[in-house]
């Protein structure tokens, strides 16, 4: 019996959100914030939040750095209160971090990939073993596990691996080689793909350790038509649609 293994990023490759979520955040944040008499302004909070966003996903694809969430979460605060000359502690810390996970878990702003459980349930049906493998950077593993509860989509996943969980972020090949070996349990795959939104941190990250890449590429900045696309024959490919990833295992078994 062959074994086919397949990985999917979470965030906006199974589960979507975009700047909306972000603005609510930081309209939290600011919210609580005033509630201890800081008077912070909202495109501030809003502005120190997302460049550091930026500054860590860059890093982890030149530096292959990871930073835990609730470190991430300090240097954001440490940035915002330094900004107002306000003496940082760490009861805000916990305090802002639980506002975001919290933020995460309930908004609206938040939700499943239109085609997940469709593309879940299918290559569970068949045959495949399925995991997430997940960066973190300001909530933790413990908040995309409740999501994917929430979503009705764990139920489809036989493992789950998180950057906070291994200490490395894609698109180190420790975190894809985690996922795999749990998968696996050491046997060599026939087929091993991974799925994911991020070129650098799915696509090429995937490719360095030897798993097919699939990059979702929902506003067609690779393949405009023709999905899925073969971008290197037999090693990476490029859909528009997530559901158009079930048609990869049947393009790859071309492959001698």
């Amino acid at each position: 019996m062959s074994l086919r293994v397949i990985t999917f990023d979470v965030y906006n490759t199974l589960i979507n959100y975009g700047k909306e979520l972000i603005e609510e955040i930081a309209m939290n944040i600011t919210k609580y914030l005033k509630s201890l008499d800081i008077e912070v302004h909202f495109d501030h909070v809003y502005e120190i939040y997302m460049g550091l966003d930026r500054e860590i996903r860059l890093r982890r694809v030149v530096e292959m750095a990871y930073v835990p969430p609730m470190d991430n979460v300090r240097t954001f605060l440490e940035r915002l209160t330094r900004k107002y000359g306000i003496e940082l502690n760490e009861r805000m810390v916990m305090d802002v971090a639980n506002i975001i996970a919290n933020t995460l878990l309930e908004s609206v702003n938040v939700k499943p990939s239109e085609d997940a459980q469709y593309v879940l349930m299918e290559m569970k049906s068949d045959g495949f073993m399925i995991g997430v493998i997940s960066n973190v950077i300001f909530w933790s593993s413990a908040v995309s596990r409740r999501l994917l509860d929430k979503f009705g989509l764990s139920k489809f996943i036989d493992v789950q691996v998180y950057a906070d969980e291994v200490g490395r972020a894609k698109p180190h090949p420790a975190i894809f080689e985690r996922a795999y070996s749990l998968l696996t349990h050491g046997v060599e795959p026939d087929v091993a793909i991974h799925v994911g939104d991020g070129f650098k941190e799915d696509l090429l990250g995937a490719m360095l350790d030897d798993i097919i890449g699939v990059y979702v590429d929902r506003a067609g900045t690779l393949i405009s038509s023709g999905s899925p696309a073969e971008l290197i024959r037999c090693r990476a490919y490029a859909v528009r649609k997530l559901k158009e990833v079930l048609l990869v295992p049947h393009i790859v078994s071309t492959c001698s």
